[in-house]
């Protein structure tokens, strides 16, 4: 199956959420859900019910994607010790650059996603259901968990707190 990228996130998650039969709904905002808060004001979910698609830097030059739980955080010093390099959060001129979204609007939907390793919080394992990132600034899905793994296939480790 050939995947394609578009100049369209939004329609790129719209895209793939057809393309692979996800149990998801695009939720759409006049205001910006580029942070967990926000995202939680705005969909009226807890905290631990968003997910956050984080693009991590690894040594010099490798990436790899984060799916942390909205309530925890990265401990880089477990993930580090993980992977066997030194790892630090993606400047937002990376993550334009590597996943052409802005920070704060990358969707673990988005194709290119994909092409890098994935490692996923095991926390987010215990919700029916998350919210996460929909490709740009003003959307949110609300995706069954079960289809997200079948579609990210990520590792499930513990590296948060």
């Amino acid at each position: 199956m050939l995947i394609l990228t578009s100049a369209n996130p939004k329609e790129e998650v719209v895209r793939n959420i057809r393309e692979f039969g996800l149990r998801a709904q695009l939720l759409e905002f006049t205001d910006t859900v580029e942070t967990v808060s926000k995202a939680c004001r705005l969909s009226g979910e807890e905290s631990n019910t968003i997910v956050k698609t984080l693009l991590m830097r690894v040594g010099d030059k490798d990436y790899i994607i984060l799916f942390v739980r909205g309530d925890r955080r990265v401990d880089t010093t477990k993930l580090s010790r993980y992977l066997g390099l030194e790892v630090k959060l993606a400047t937002p001129d990376e993550v334009l650059k590597v996943l052409k979204v802005p920070a704060g609007a990358v969707s673990p939907l988005l194709s290119n996603v994909l092409k890098f390793r994935r490692l996923l919080d095991p926390k987010i394992l215990e919700k029916e259901y998350v919210v996460c990132g929909g490709g740009d600034l003003n959307t949110l899905v609300k995706i069954v968990t079960e289809d997200l793994i079948k579609y990210l296939k990520p590792e499930v480790v513990d590296v948060f707190k």
